[in-house]
């Protein structure tokens, strides 16, 4: 019987830091928990139309039809442990597209890229593929926020991955007004980020970003010449009214609000609100000569 091919949504969702759960509580115990956490979101990715395909250890491999479906799925996974006293913490990777269905199980480049990317989350996250991302409804791509930019296994080609902030599932939508592109330059006068690269100013608008800052002459618009600095550091982004910095390095990035503790990025965002420094690559106290200051309006 030949495989069934068809464009899919591959969910992989795993129990973030199983092997210390075994080292604290014991093989019997952890394993008895790892099991009801398999089973349980198991039974959320039926209630929302998925089907497991397999489980491999403490990870669920799942298959929607649609990457709505897939979705829906994941953000219930996460809401649930959210709200339950268990001390597990769920890491979801998601892709979609063309797959190849046989005696029960999925093969293709999408299970790859599903796989690859759950490797990258962390727990409480849900990272997905850009050909998902693509697949979303506008509703749920509003959600969705830049990651960061890879190579993903296989493919000489950065590709960008997105985390899905589910947290904001947990409002009422009903009762939240989101801004439209349109409504958010209409107001470009109003937000603008200044920042000091060796005491010259930069000022940056929201119809300017992506602004991005690294080592790359060509692409960067804020170059800068430092070793631990990578190619494409980080970017400067106008989200929802707000100008946030999201790292893509290899070393991370600094950022110091003034008069508060310096906060570490790698792979994160932050926005930038107030005054305060930015280094790239080492903390600030080590960066003296080549700090960023920025100001946010």
């Amino acid at each position: 019987m030949p495989a069934d091919s068809a464009k899919r949504a591959i969910m992989f969702a795993d129990v973030s830091g199983s092997s210390a759960l075994y080292k604290q509580l014991g093989n019997q115990e952890a394993k008895q928990q790892v099991d009801q956490a398999i089973a349980q979101m198991e039974a959320i990715t039926q209630s929302h139309m998925g089907r497991k395909v397999k489980t491999l250890g403490d990870e669920l491999m799942a298959r929607f039809d649609n990457a709505e479906q897939a979705c829906s799925a994941a953000i219930g996974i996460q809401r649930y442990y959210a709200s339950t006293s268990k001390p597990l913490a769920i890491r979801i990777g998601m892709s979609f597209g063309e797959t190849l269905l046989e005696k029960g199980d999925v093969f293709g480049d999408t299970v790859n890229d599903a796989a690859f990317v759950a490797h990258i989350a962390r727990g409480k996250q849900i990272v997905v593929t850009d050909a998902f991302y693509q697949s979303l409804p506008a509703i749920l791509q509003k959600d969705c926020q830049e990651f960061d930019r890879v190579a993903i296994k296989g493919s000489s080609s950065r590709t960008t991955i997105f985390r899905i902030h589910w947290e904001k599932q947990l409002q009422d939508h009903s009762a939240t007004t989101v801004m439209s592109v349109h409504d958010i330059t209409q107001q470009l006068d109003e937000h603008r980020l200044t920042l000091h690269v060796n005491q010259t100013p930069l000022y940056i608008t929201a119809d300017q970003t992506p602004f991005v800052i690294g080592r790359d002459k060509h692409k960067a618009q804020c170059h800068i010449d430092s070793t631990l600095a990578s190619r494409d550091h980080c970017h400067i982004l106008f989200q929802r009214g707000k100008f946030v910095l999201m790292d893509h390095s290899t070393n991370g990035t600094y950022v110091c609000p003034d008069q508060q503790k310096e906060i570490y990025l790698r792979r994160e965002a932050l926005p930038l609100q107030g005054c305060g420094s930015i280094s790239l690559g080492q903390p600030s106290a080590k960066n003296a000569d080549s700090l960023l200051r920025y100001e946010a309006e």
